[in-house]
């Protein structure tokens, strides 16, 4: 659906702002197709691909052997982006690539829009922002915010598409996270491969994750088996074989049918960085419940859960300061639609609507995507369990909060096990649940899980733990964090991912990376495994 176009509207706010705009933008469609079906990685992924894995094996080749090496950094909140920021930290430059979803997508959004830029120096852009705190935003200044948002919602209707609270909840992590004017609006997901770090193949390749809903069921909340959607900077797209296809992330907004634009114009400026970041996070089942004086409930009698999760992260005063926090953007952001069920996710016209071939959203004008992690797959892993990307070791960066405690016991990287067996990919080795791990105190450090077995990858487990006196647990509804917290939760993050600067632990990653390669492995491996490796 498109809405009536206000070409004085768009002409006045792009003239005010320098040309900087949220609002998607009609140019003529290339002459290539628009749709490609995921048979393998795109020619620009491999080539990239090849590119990165050379630089980074020149920053592996004095520790161990080569290998394709890929980060995963899990939802949480800012307790994810500080607790993974760390544990980056602690990585350098030996990755090939990078996934993240919802708070790990924050960081990830964060690290590349700013060309690769150290985590030390981001921390000097985050500690004032997120001090003010996300529904605080420039502090005094928090009114002009919100009226500039709204304009750029305004925008984002008057080109004819929709503005829902995903859009006003993206603009404000875009404050937080993006570099440039006006809050970061020019950054786009596409325009990340002109950046220096992309060119040059310094910055690891990128994926964020989301999830799809369909709408025209009972259920708003995504099921265990759904889709996991892939955001990259060239692409967009599911390895789901009832999808299997991917359009360029520069052209997303295009109105597509069959794979064929529905005009001779196209759509660009639509894969906003912040808006890619603000969805993988998106997750207002529905944010007035339970809020003062919110209007009637939307979805409480139209929706069903089918998620499974454990998590215990949530403290009721601060989820409801949270939905009361997004109710209150409904009255300072007055063009926030707010109408429907379709209204409570982040839109993203279809560009498999009607191909055959994708018989799963086929049938779904608008894809609504909601935070990749409400299955209960909080760590964003199917990215590299497709035989395409050859990915030899996942190294899981998990900062869920299971526990009381708010740190991860496991319980996600199960589900998603569970998921990848039902979904037939075998390149995750086996995991058990949670409960398994705790009986064998292995829940609260790093676990090794596919040891000797040469069919799968190699999945070093690195679950977010209290490591310094401050700790790393911060609750995920917690959207204010002073400058003490945010030095705090990284230097936390640092020792987990350099296990307290242990010169044991290096040796035993190394041992982790090498195994699969069939070479032969220091004698220092063998205890390494006995005290790492998972053994049923």
């Amino acid at each position: 659906m498109r809405f009536p176009i206000s070409t004085t509207l768009i002409v006045t706010a792009l003239v005010s702002r320098g040309f900087a705009t949220y609002a998607p933008i009609s140019t003529p469609c290339p002459s290539t197709s628009l749709v490609r079906t995921a048979t393998g990685l795109s020619d620009k992924e491999a080539a990239y691909r090849t590119a990165r894995k050379a630089k980074a094996d020149k920053a592996l080749v004095d520790w161990l052997l080569k290998t394709n090496l890929a980060p995963t950094s899990s939802g949480g909140g800012f307790r994810a982006l500080l607790a993974g920021a760390g544990v980056i930290r602690a990585f350098d430059g030996r990755l090939t690539y990078h996934s993240a979803l919802s708070g790990g997508a924050w960081l990830l959004s964060s690290i590349i829009a700013n060309d690769f830029a150290t985590i030390s120096s981001l921390m000097e852009i985050w500690k004032p922002n997120f001090a003010n705190g996300l529904f605080s935003p420039e502090g005094s200044n928090a009114a002009v915010v919100f009226a500039d948002i709204d304009t750029d919602i305004a925008l984002k209707q008057a080109a004819g598409f929709k503005g829902p609270v995903a859009d006003a909840w993206s603009r404000l992590l875009s404050l937080q996270l993006l570099p440039g004017a006006d809050y970061g609006v020019d950054n786009t997901l596409s325009a990340i491969t002109s950046l220096s770090s992309f060119v040059d193949n310094e910055m690891p390749y990128p994926i964020i994750t989301a999830m799809n809903v369909d709408l025209s069921g009972i259920s708003c909340i995504p099921p265990s088996n759904g889709s996991i959607w892939e955001f990259t900077p060239y692409e967009f797209g599911t390895w789901d074989l009832e999808v299997a296809a991917f359009t360029p992330a520069a052209y997303l907004g295009t109105s597509l049918s069959n794979g064929i634009p529905d005009s001779s114009n196209c759509t660009t400026n639509y894969d906003n960085l912040g808006f890619v970041l603000g969805t993988s996070s998106t997750l207002f089942n529905d944010p007035t419940i339970g809020a003062a004086g919110a209007p009637d409930l939307l979805l409480a009698n139209l929706c069903t859960s089918t998620a499974t999760s454990n998590s215990t992260s949530s403290v009721d005063e601060l989820k409801l300061e949270f939905e009361e926090d997004i109710y209150a953007l409904l009255v300072e952001i007055p063009d926030i639609e707010f109408t429907s069920v379709a209204d409570l996710f982040a839109t993203w016209p279809n560009p498999f609507y009607n191909l055959s071939s994708s018989p799963l959203v086929s049938g779904q004008e608008n894809l609504a995507m909601a935070d990749g992690g409400e299955s209960g797959q909080a760590n964003p892993i199917f990215p590299f369990l497709q035989p395409a990307r050859n990915v030899s070791v996942i190294l899981v960066n998990d900062n869920d909060g299971d526990t009381a405690a708010i740190y991860p016991d496991g319980a996600e990287l199960y589900y998603t096990y569970l998921a990848a067996s039902a979904a037939g990919l075998s390149r995750l080795p086996f995991v058990p649940s949670s409960d398994v791990l705790v009986a064998k105190n292995m829940s609260d450090g790093p676990v090794f899980f596919g040891c000797g077995d040469v069919s799968t990858a190699t999945v070093v487990w690195i679950p977010n733990a209290p490591l310094t006196a401050a700790g790393g647990a911060i609750e995920t509804a917690q959207m204010q964090i002073n400058e003490t917290q945010t030095e705090s939760m990284v230097a936390n993050g640092v020792a987990v991912g350099s296990q307290d600067d242990s010169a044991e632990w290096a040796t035993c990653l190394g041992c982790a990376i090498m195994e699969g390669s069939g070479a032969r492995l220091p004698e220092d491996c063998t205890a390494c495994f006995e005290k790492y490796c998972f053994t049923q």
